[in-house]
């Protein structure tokens, strides 16, 4: 302003008093014009420097205003998983082994082929187990004829007994003959059952529908009940074993859904879901053996295969997630959303409303709201400053980052 008054003082005063006595006639009017002149010009500067000034406090005022960025809620589709590695391993594996001792003789199928429920798998040497029942039914037959002949001479005895033609200690040893002869007959037609049972035993039966998985003991070999021969896969599905550490145990629940990828089908993915959690943790790697049910009708899963699983832990559809820092917590039951009301008139301007909210589930990057937002409006998710209600701020848009949409598996 100073400056401004030497300018009017040292420059345009003295032009404006030689102009006005050129223009102005000399009359006693001519100061009044004069200084009338002087103070329309003083005026006026006074204006430019009010507009001037005036100016330079909304800028100061302006410049006070913090910096937040917004996005706006809108209902979506929220998915959290859990990835993991492991083995495909046979539903129910079974050890097979014979009953009896024996030399194995031959396999009816290969590692890996299916074999119905029933089917032979195979075989001891049925050699010595036939030359047993050989045995076992002549002495039935012997013991068989003795006894009828026992039971014949009984009854030709209590005739004569009848007849009061034989002693009656006669009749007695009679029936003592004919009991034991029964006894032994039985025992021998026991043997007999036996060792045709223990022939039967020489074919190892396939339990049920399945596979035969590994072959452990070569034809030619002498086993007992003790040694595994082979092992066999029951039932058409899989299970995909893995191992979860400790610490993450309480993200994993019965029934959540799994998909699984396999080295050998890079292109495919097979669907399952958690069918078995381990009651205990293993000491040593402080993990918990999971198990995944997967539907394998073709045989194509094998056990001992590589697979990658990916848990869904949590999906929901149609809600409203925020950013965890964007929740404010007022004690353990109420939670405040910072929400920005635009000025209709100030463009980039708006005011912080702190409002009520329920939460829903907490995500790993977002918390579900459940009541107190609406789609479209704008939620504070960054800020250069402290936010309380009321507060007028700037504000940025933040811009959605375009991501392909990822195609989910189908059939669950």
């Amino acid at each position: 302003m100073k400056k401004f008054l030497n300018f009017l003082k040292e420059k345009i005063w003295p032009k404006l008093y030689s102009l006005a006595v050129k223009i102005i006639p000399k009359t006693k009017k001519r100061k009044i014009i004069f200084f009338s002149s002087i103070a329309f010009v003083l005026i006026l500067g006074i204006a430019v420097k009010s507009i001037f000034f005036k100016k330079k406090g909304e800028v100061a005022e302006e410049s006070k205003l913090f910096q937040v960025r917004v996005k706006p809620a809108k209902k979506e589709n929220f998915t959290e998983t859990y990835s993991v590695m492991g083995t495909i391993k046979g539903a129910i594996e079974n050890e097979l082994r014979f009953e009896i001792d024996g030399i194995l003789s031959m396999y009816n199928f290969s590692e890996g082929d299916y074999v119905e429920k029933g089917q032979v798998i195979c075989a001891l040497d049925p050699r010595d187990a036939m030359t047993k029942v050989d045995y076992a039914r002549s002495r039935y037959q012997s013991e068989k004829s003795i006894y009828f002949s026992a039971s014949q001479r009984l009854k030709v005895y209590e005739e004569l007994f009848a007849m009061k033609a034989l002693s009656e200690s006669k009749i007695q040893e009679a029936r003592y003959e004919t009991m034991s002869a029964k006894a032994k007959m039985q025992a021998t037609l026991s043997e007999l059952e036996l060792a045709q049972l223990n022939l039967t035993k020489t074919n190892l039966i396939a339990p049920e529908n399945g596979l035969l998985a590994q072959i452990l003991i070569k034809p030619g070999e002498y086993i007992t009940p003790q040694d595994v021969v082979a092992k066999f896969i029951s039932g058409s599905d899989t299970n995909f074993e893995v191992d979860v550490p400790e610490k993450d145990m309480n993200k994993i629940k019965i029934n959540q859904k799994v998909k699984i990828n396999c080295d050998a089908f890079p292109d495919r993915e097979f669907l399952g879901k958690l069918i078995e959690i381990a009651p205990t943790v293993k000491e040593r790697t402080r993990t918990t053996t999971v198990k995944i049910g997967i539907p394998n009708p073709d045989g194509e899963l094998r056990s001992g295969m590589f697979g990658r699983g990916t848990i869904y832990i949590f999906e929901v559809d149609n809600v409203i997630g925020v950013p965890h820092d964007s929740v404010i917590a007022l004690g353990d039951s109420t939670f405040l959303v910072p929400i920005l009301k635009p000025d209709d008139f100030t463009k980039d301007e708006g005011i912080v409303e702190l409002r009520h909210v329920t939460l829903g589930e907490k995500l790993e990057k977002l918390t579900i709201i459940e009541d107190g937002i609406l789609p479209d409006e704008l939620i504070v998710a960054e800020t250069q400053g402290q936010l309380s209600d009321g507060v007028r701020v700037k504000y940025a848009v933040i811009e959605e980052e375009k991501e392909e949409q990822k195609e989910q598996p189908q059939g669950f």
